[in-house]
């Protein structure tokens, strides 16, 4: 399948009015009165993101959740995209519409639809990116920057499910569905946009880990942050992998550096707190201090030293 054939054949059916049919090299749209934008984009390369040979529905819903992931820690609505795709030649009618699937799925899941793009053959290894246009109510966009001395540090979901899951990819780990799950399909806690643009002080989601995405917050914010390694969320299952380790905190320490979690951290002014944690699932997990950079403790108040506080490229 060529590439015109491929955009006419199932890229166009879930494109947008304001993608012209995907025949004019660019988008159009009027955002609405008393709204301002937010952009984000991500991208996924095989052998960095996502496995050599890979090239699903699964990927394409990963592609969607890591940038809505942005946008939802800003508290903002998707409402378009825009996505490059750098494809072997070789794939199969049925794989490309396994993937545009996926886009699909999501697309009904956060109500936005893709606005544009571009295509190309790879002789190497596959390139996916996208740049998703969400918007929010003038001036409520919710940045990390603004974090203050005495907010309640929270997290939305549980964290470290990904972590295993890639450790099970890369078969260090038994397989487990949930982690898998997790990590091919991360699950962005999408429901709580509203909420977080009405309590949050300071938000961004986590991706390069839970401690390194902190650190990017207190850098932000100018302000130190505490957290508590035995407050941090897990699941059942991660629970049941944990009592199974000789030394629990330094495998709280793998959970809270492996990235890939696409869930929100967020700083809640102490006078928000028992309403926005009545109104939203988020577990404390420490606090804003007067200090700089970001300490850990475990369950007994002792700190801990964390090497490596996330996933960096370079």
């Amino acid at each position: 399948m060529g590439e015109f054939e491929f955009i006419a054949e199932y890229l166009a059916k879930i494109a947008g009015p304001e993608a012209l049919d995907l025949k004019d090299d660019v988008a159009i749209w009027t955002p609405p009165s008393g709204l301002d934008v937010v952009i984000s984009m991500d991208t996924l390369v095989e052998g960095v993101h996502f496995s050599a040979g890979q090239f699903d529905g699964a990927l394409a819903q990963k592609l969607m959740r890591v940038n809505v992931s942005d946008v939802i820690a800003k508290g903002a609505d998707p409402v378009g995209y825009f996505m490059s795709l750098c494809l072997p030649a070789n794939l199969s009618s049925s794989t490309l519409e396994d993937f545009c699937t996926g886009l699909e799925r999501d697309q009904n899941i956060y109500g936005m639809k893709l606005w544009g793009g571009d295509t190309t053959c790879s002789d190497g290894v596959c390139v996916l990116s996208a740049t998703i246009i969400a918007t929010i109510p003038s001036r409520k966009a919710v940045r990390r920057s603004g974090a203050r001395p005495g907010d309640i540090m929270c997290v939305s979901g549980t964290i470290g499910d990904a972590y295993l899951g890639l450790q099970i990819v890369q078969g260090k780990l038994d397989e487990e569905t949930h982690w898998l799950q997790c990590y091919h399909v991360p699950n962005p806690p999408y429901a709580l946009r509203g909420q977080i643009r009405t309590y949050a002080s300071a938000a961004l989601d986590i991706s390069d880990g839970l401690i390194a995405d902190a650190l990017h917050m207190a850098k932000a914010s100018n302000v130190g942050i505490e957290i508590d390694l035995n407050a941090v969320p897990v699941s059942e299952a991660t629970r049941t992998w944990l009592s199974a380790q000789s030394d629990e905190i330094q495998a709280r320490i793998l959970l809270v550096t492996g990235g890939d979690d696409y869930q929100v951290l967020l700083a809640i002014p102490p006078d928000q707190y028992k309403q926005a944690v009545r109104d939203m699932p988020i577990t404390k997990i420490g606090t804003v201090t007067q200090g700089m950079g970001v300490v850990c403790h475990d369950g007994q108040g002792n700190e801990i030293a964390v090497q490596k506080p996330g996933y960096t490229h370079f």
